[in-house]
């Protein structure tokens, strides 16, 4: 079976119909790079895939590509009900990623040096951003500047030395997230969007430099999931969220968000 590429029954698309709903599923990824696993998953990868993850370096990089393309493949084949080995992916003229004969199914996928992450709805204003938090370093700040509005700084640097990486992260993943949704992804420069908390605990974007035909993501989702990652997801209201956390050997249950 199929399924057997990754942990028990960590496929459930008739669980949660993608109508009007957004399925995210973060996998926490096997570090350890087996030799009959990758032999097992490398069957499912297209020729360009494939070619692609010929190319990565470091090995443990490499290693990571083939299985956030393993789960892409095998979760949306569910929800396609249609074989992972046979879809079909192109992009649009910004990049995008869509899958071919699904003009219902859309899709954004993140990945990071230990999860990955799979946004699947039935809406195109969708998307997700993981990075792995890391012991805190001096460097974040410097990223921050290169990338960041000034005013995204200015708020940086009001806070305590101790809260400022997990602000940076949260922020960064948010406009990760919000480009992706947008379908522009980098054409857009990060330092156009900008986001804060409502006393409630609401997320809300300011985008500081619009793009006419575009439409923007109007709810957002942050937090500090299981094992050490940020994950940001951007979409629009009125759309419920579940998540489902696998690792090696286990599939938690659905959990609700929002």
């Amino acid at each position: 079976m199929l399924e057997s590429y990754l942990p028990p029954q960590p496929i459930d698309p008739q669980g949660l119909p993608v109508q009007n709903a957004v399925a995210v599923y973060l996998l926490e990824l096997d570090q350890s790079t087996d030799h009959q696993t990758q032999q097992r998953y490398l069957p499912l990868l297209a020729a360009v895939e494939l070619a692609n993850w010929k190319k990565i370096r470091p090995l443990q990089r490499q290693w990571q590509y083939l299985q956030s393309r393993v789960l892409q493949r095998l979760v949306l084949g569910a929800y396609a009900d249609a074989d992972p080995r046979g879809l079909t992916f192109h992009r649009d003229t910004w990049g995008r990623p869509l899958l071919a004969d699904q003009v219902a199914l859309h899709f954004s996928l993140s990945h990071c040096a230990s999860h990955v992450a799979l946004a699947v709805g039935s809406d195109p204003v969708l998307g997700i951003d993981v990075e792995t938090v890391v012991p805190v370093r001096g460097s974040f700040m410097h990223i921050a500047r290169q990338f960041f509005h000034p005013d995204d700084m200015a708020q940086l640097l009001t806070l305590p030395d101790e809260l400022r990486y997990g602000r940076f992260l949260e922020q960064w993943t948010l406009k990760e997230a919000y480009l992706k949704a947008l379908g522009l992804g980098m054409h857009k420069p990060m330092a156009d969007c900008c986001f804060e908390r409502t006393p409630a605990g609401l997320i809300v974007a300011n985008d500081r430099a619009p793009v006419p035909g575009r439409t923007a993501p109007t709810a957002f989702v942050a937090q500090r999931r299981m094992r050490g990652c940020q994950l940001a997801l951007a979409y629009r209201h009125g759309r419920p969220v579940r998540f489902r956390y696998l690792t090696s050997d286990i599939a938690l249950p659905w959990q609700d968000t929002g």
